[in-house]
């Protein structure tokens, strides 16, 4: 993963996974997420409809932007490589504190999370094609 895309993680970007419903139809939705290691992180719960969808085809795609220049944007296109009853919880915990400054994360309501790890098989800059001298903010 190129450094600047794992110096982005260190801000609250702004994420949205993208998987495939069975008819082939995308479903999009606002996630947050981590990085460990080489892989992508997220959570989400057995009644999420992404987590029927990542069961049956691994594929997702992400977009990931900072939260200062929405511009700043990097796509995202790779493979679940595991969903893990252990972990989701923790996960957004963190990021609950992280962001909102709370102990837990608030929407856990006691049901089963998640932890999903998503190997990316290709990242694009999408700031890489902005002009030079070009200001878009």
């Amino acid at each position: 993963m190129p450094k600047k895309f794992i110096e982005m993680f260190e801000k609250n970007v702004f994420s949205s996974l993208a998987t495939i419903m069975e008819d082939g139809s995308p479903h999009v939705v606002p996630v947050w997420v981590g990085i460990d290691g080489e892989y992508i992180i997220t959570a989400g719960g057995i009644e999420h409809v992404r987590h029927a969808n990542m069961k049956r085809d691994p594929r997702v795609a992400l977009t990931i932007s900072a939260p200062e220049n929405p511009y700043e944007v990097y796509l995202v296109r790779g493979k679940v490589v595991s969903m893990s009853k252990q972990g989701g919880k923790e996960f957004l915990d963190q990021e609950a504190q992280r962001r909102w400054g709370v102990q837990e994360y608030p929407f856990q309501k006691k049901k089963e999370r998640y932890l999903i790890q998503i190997l990316p098989e290709k990242i694009i800059d999408t700031s890489s094609v902005i002009p030079d001298g070009v200001d878009i903010r």
